[in-house]
């Protein structure tokens, strides 16, 4: 009987460790991930559609990214499925510049999107910012600010208020 709780107990203690963090996306796969982005921001804007897709490595580990795939104004349906490559992170643009639209940060769904896919993610703005969301700390932060890739030249700095460096979940969802 002794043994038996031993086990048990043993069991219960392996079902409660700590997951190790997933390691950061190398700096190489950031710059490259903001660069795609930048030659996909004209298209974007020019047809008030988000794009999205997947960024991943290869069998070689050199980065890949899958072909855009186009959305409405305000959305963009994803498919993590079988790429061909590993899958680290989606992408996805925020289309055009909008003055009734919140979208100069990840909505608190793009965050929850990638938590639930469990790979990071970049979003590209109109007022040229890159995103990074990371689905462990259930946080997005900018990459880069205002102009960093290809802007919409009607943006409107300013116009979506004070934008902090990152945001929790929380604070996404407060702010939508």
């Amino acid at each position: 009987m002794r043994m038996l709780i031993i086990t048990g107990i043993m069991i219960a203690l392996v079902g409660c460790a700590p997951v190790a963090p997933r390691p950061p996306l190398p700096q190489s796969y950031v710059t490259q991930a903001v660069a795609f982005l930048d030659g996909l921001q004209p298209r974007s804007i020019a047809e008030n559609r988000e794009y999205c897709g997947y960024f991943g490595r290869d069998a070689t580990a050199a980065f890949v990214a899958s072909q855009p795939n186009p959305g409405g104004s305000d959305y963009c349906d994803l498919d993590i499925t079988e790429h061909g490559f590993e899958v680290l992170a989606s992408y996805h643009t925020h289309a055009a510049f909008d003055t009734e639209a919140e979208n100069e940060v990840p909505s608190d769904i793009d965050l929850l999107s990638d938590i639930g896919d469990d790979v990071y993610g970049f979003v590209a703005t109109p007022g040229g910012r890159v995103w990074l969301t990371n689905p462990d700390t259930r946080r997005a932060r900018q990459v880069c600010g205002i102009g960093c890739v290809t802007s919409d030249p009607q943006f409107i700095r300013g116009d979506a208020g004070p934008i902090a460096q990152s945001y929790s979940l929380r604070e996404l969802q407060r702010r939508f």
